[in-house]
């Protein structure tokens, strides 16, 4: 069995992955594209958005692409940030203990309830609105579920597509299939596992 295959039928396993393929060189460009003309339109009206993750991901030599189910472990890590050139200027944070820590700050705006703006580092809202940010994608490392069905030695990176990245990939890989609950995320395998 290919190392790929195996680590197809791994993830098959993890709670809240429904299905796994892998990302095709025609799909893989096809995402790219969508993905760069989702970065041209505003995020909720209030900047632009630039995927990172998935431009990491997709020169890996393996990818493989879940649809996840609202059981999917997404751990802790920001899956979105806010920048002003290249400083975070906002986050996205899980973890409750550093948002009530964060709570307590007279410089953390909470945006969302799990999205924070560090006051002191941005002209907030006039930066955000004057489009002066962007929002980031940033590739991340795989949560605990999804670490432990892979090989000790994988390098992997995990990204989230846009909405139009998640339809595109439904439509090219699942059938067309855009259940109400589901989701996708995109593993890159830097050695090519």
């Amino acid at each position: 069995m290919h190392a790929g295959e195996k680590i197809l039928t791994s993830l098959k396993r993890v709670r809240g992955i429904e299905e796994v393929f892998l990302l095709e060189e025609a799909e893989r460009f096809g995402l790219f594209d969508i993905e760069v003309a989702a970065e041209k339109k505003a995020f909720m009206g209030m900047g632009k958005t630039y995927n990172s993750g998935i431009r990491e991901v997709l020169v890996c030599p393996l990818r493989i692409v879940c649809i996840t189910t609202v059981d999917f472990e997404w751990g802790c890590q920001s899956h979105m940030l806010l920048k002003k050139d290249d400083r975070i200027v906002g986050e996205e944070v899980w973890d409750l203990n550093q948002i009530r820590e964060l709570e307590k700050r007279p410089d953390v705006h909470f945006l969302h309830r799990n999205f924070v703006i560090y006051t002191a580092k941005v002209n907030f809202p006039q930066d955000v609105v004057q489009k002066r940010c962007y929002f980031e994608y940033p590739a991340i490392p795989p949560g605990k579920d999804v670490a432990a069905a892979l090989p000790a030695d994988a390098e992997c990176l995990l990204c989230y597509p846009s909405t139009a990245g998640d339809i595109f990939l439904k439509k090219a890989l699942y059938d067309g299939r855009d259940e109400r609950g589901t989701g996708t995320v995109v593993l890159g395998f830097k050695d090519g596992h």
